[in-house]
């Protein structure tokens, strides 16, 4: 009996062998590192890039560290305080409000399922309301609600709208629970049509609308089942990884960095607001560049700019996780996550600016520093590759060596330092790591000047522009031109820090003659 319980304790995450293949191949070649790789500008090189390492790592450890307090000390407090609480914490009504359009029937069962069958075993009064374009889905709803034929104190109500988009969707709905004159206690969970709720998660999550007093909203963990191949799977898993411990990090600060459309809870009066609602539907962004232009995705991020600048609360619950369904736009994983980078990494530069403008004086100083970050790490994240680039071309192949071990090596450590999110590994996450730092910070880059570009991956729909051509050939030519420019400020900088790019003796004379 001892041995078994010994064993159940330490046994080792999914995926170890793979990893400790890799780690013995690095072990292998950092002992067989040629002599000829510590040269002169071995030297200089490890100092300029140790200097950029610590500014970036000093940042993930620091991230790491506070997630590991939110998650092993402060979040059980606040889990234990709702756990006494009891019954007596939970609000007097809930909303679930899901949005679907052209997902498959057999993920839709799913959510209506889940959802209806958390609804019941919460035991609050209920209403799903579910806002749904086609006749087929409006048909599906009622038949599993009818199936499952769950108690009266849980509602079912449709809102038929215009395929015109998940933010008339979701306004629509908004408004259909205003109408209801909710309770001022009541809370609403916002759900896309490919999540799935697993059970408790509204019994775990409504209760710290009171013991948080100025809590506005709250998001939750995510796992993901990936219709696609291994390593878009594996992708996910890593990326959720990353996203447990960042979230965790910055809900030490009670706020949050996305309020995300899969799954997250709000007290209804915020959701209800008519101002809230009109956010919603009408986002826009005034750019010195590209004029006002309208938002199409990202309603999550309005969500979240909006009731940051209300002053309220956010949290992370790290304890509480629910399932999405991914269904990659192609096959090709680099086509695929491509796609989906540029819809993600669009709507946080759009919001990225507005929060920056909010001001470190209007939320906590942290939170507002990891906004300030995401701009940063852009470049940042470029800034070792082009170093290596430029040092390799002055001193030889050796220093290239250097910094594909230095990368293996850290991202080695990285993975590692995953395990304390997810009890799981796999060998090829320091490659996508990799891949998503370099080739994620490209997307970010090529993004940024082209704000106004949306496309939605599942529908493909894009944001119409109502302008002249000669203003739509202004935009895309400018955007070219300023984006252009930075990578050329961008390198010349890293050129210039690297010892690679000299001014020349006559710029000097003539300065200072």
């Amino acid at each position: 009996m001892n041995h078994k319980t010994r064993h159940s304790t330490t046994k080792l995450p999914d995926g170890w062998f793979g990893l400790f293949i890799y780690t013995a191949i690095l072990l292998v070649v950092l002992a067989n590192l040629p002599p000829l790789a510590i040269t002169p500008g071995s030297e200089k090189f490890i100092v300029s890039f140790g200097l950029l390492a610590t500014w970036r790592y000093s940042w993930g450890i620091t991230n790491f560290a506070r997630s590991v307090l939110y998650r092993s000390l402060v979040f059980p407090l606040w889990r234990r305080k709702v756990e006494i609480g009891g019954d007596s914490l939970m609000p007097s009504k809930i909303y679930l409000l899901i949005t679907s359009f052209r997902i498959d029937t057999e993920t839709t069962a799913r959510v209506v399922h889940a959802a209806i069958e958390d609804a019941i075993e919460c035991g609050v009064p209920t209403t799903i309301v579910a806002s749904l374009v086609e006749l087929g889905d409006e048909l599906l709803y009622k038949d599993i609600f009818k199936s499952i034929n769950p108690p009266e104190h849980i509602k079912l109500k449709i809102v038929r709208i215009a395929g015109t988009g998940k933010r008339d969707a979701l306004a629509q709905g908004f408004r259909s629970i205003s109408r209801d004159c909710p309770p001022a206690d009541s809370v609403m969970a916002v759900i896309d049509g490919d999540t799935v709720v697993l059970k408790g998660t509204l019994r775990k999550c409504a209760p710290f609308f009171r013991t948080h007093p100025n809590l506005g909203a709250l998001t939750t963990d995510e796992l993901s089942e990936v219709h696609g191949t291994k390593t878009m799977q594996l992708w996910h898993n890593l990326r959720f990884a990353q996203r447990q411990i960042l979230m965790s990090s910055i809900s030490l600060s009670r706020r949050v960095m996305t309020l995300t459309g899969r799954m997250s809870m709000y007290r209804t009066d915020v959701v209800t607001h008519p101002d809230f609602i009109n956010h919603t539907t009408n986002d826009y962004l005034d750019h010195w560049r590209l004029g006002r232009f309208k938002f199409l995705t990202g309603d999550d991020k309005s969500s979240l700019y909006w009731v940051l600048k209300q002053g309220y609360e956010q949290i992370y619950i790290p304890d509480v996780k629910v399932l999405t369904i991914e269904e990659p736009p192609e096959i090709n994983f680099v086509a695929a996550s491509t796609q989906l980078m540029v819809r993600w990494y669009g709507n946080m530069l759009r919001t990225n600016m507005r929060v920056l403008k909010l001001g470190p004086f209007h939320m906590p100083l942290f939170a507002w520093w990891a906004f300030v970050d995401q701009r940063l790490s852009m470049w940042t994240s470029l800034a070792g590759p082009v170093f290596a680039f430029f040092l390799t071309l002055e001193y030889g192949a050796p220093i290239l060596l250097i910094y594909f071990v230095w990368i293996a090596l850290i991202r080695l450590i990285m993975t590692l330092m995953l395990l304390n999110a997810r009890k799981e590994t796999h060998w090829s996450y320091p490659f996508l790591l990799y891949y998503g730092q370099v080739y994620g910070a490209l997307i970010k880059t090529y993004v940024m000047f082209r704000l106004d570009r949306q496309k939605w991956t599942r529908q493909k729909t894009k944001l119409k522009h109502n302008i002249s051509d000669w203003e739509n050939l202004w935009r895309r030519t400018s955007s070219r031109l300023v984006h252009i420019t930075s990578i050329v400020c961008f390198i010349s900088v890293i050129g210039f820090a690297s010892g690679v790019f000299n001014f020349p003796n006559t710029f000097f004379e003539f300065l200072f003659s």
